[in-house]
């Protein structure tokens, strides 16, 4: 069993919106998620979590609740609560990046430019920021073992990014690129999703028959002075990975 305090980013907010009970969920998940507690681990009971997070008995018993029903713990009477094998997820929708999403989880991935990097005048549909204007667009394919698993389209602001397409992105994560050549982090990030058809080209480009449904999130990024500077679809292969979402709370990225 491990039993210690959270550190200072694991802390409860009393003063949030969000209820303790689900703060508390998101932090297990995301612990179980990164290995802190991995399958077969006995949690802390429900009175030691209670003490430790500052919390009554009640508000844990509902966050535990959260993680039976995500069929991420089991409680066996006269036992404890345990971790169960959460399977192959990933976080994806993380605003550190596609690449950084799965080797965090050890999770060996091959990138490949499927459309290279150009200046283009976008024209798409009105959710994109970036509609009947300049902006670099670029689409990019993620391997694991060789098989597609993720398909981008990545569109980005044209002078904020100038010289993007000097850049190699396919051994490069673009979060990487925008960190350390262009000096910026993403401050807020908005993400929308749906489940989809692809046409025929897509599907091709995934291994999928234009009949199979993908999870489609679009995300739009906000920099400092530079809002919607990013806007990505991200088209993803269920079938292969669970993509998870972890919020961190008292964060903006």
């Amino acid at each position: 069993m491990i039993n210690e305090k959270p550190n200072r980013h694991a802390m409860l907010n009393p003063q949030s919106p969000i209820p303790l009970y689900h703060q508390l969920a998101d932090i297990l998940t995301e612990q179980i998620r990164s290995g802190k507690y991995r399958s077969g681990d006995l949690l802390p009971s429900e009175t030691g979590m209670a003490k430790t997070y500052q919390i009554g008995r009640p508000t844990v018993r509902q966050a535990m609740d959260i993680l039976v029903r995500k069929g991420l713990i089991e409680r066996k009477r006269g036992s404890g609560t345990y971790v169960l094998d959460p399977g192959p997820q990933v976080d994806i929708f993380s605003l550190a990046g596609t690449s950084q999403a799965f080797s965090t989880k050890g999770i060996r991935t091959r990138a490949k430019i499927v459309c290279p990097v150009s200046v283009r005048t976008i024209k798409d549909a009105r959710a994109n920021p970036f509609h009947r204007q300049q902006a670099y667009f670029f689409s990019r394919l993620t391997l694991v073992d060789e098989q597609p698993v993720l398909l981008e389209d990545i569109y980005l602001h044209a002078q904020l990014f100038k010289g993007l397409e000097s850049v190699d992105l396919e051994t490069r994560s673009l979060s990487a690129v925008v960190s350390d050549q262009y000096f910026m982090t993403p401050e807020y990030g908005r993400q929308a999703f749906k489940v989809l058809s692809l046409s025929k080209e897509k599907s091709r480009i995934l291994g999928l028959k234009p009949t199979d449904s993908v999870l489609e999130v679009q995300r739009t990024l906000d920099f400092p002075n530079n809002s919607q500077a990013v806007f990505s679809r991200l088209y993803c292969r269920t079938d292969r990975f669970a993509f998870s979402q972890t919020i961190r709370l008292n964060s903006h990225i």
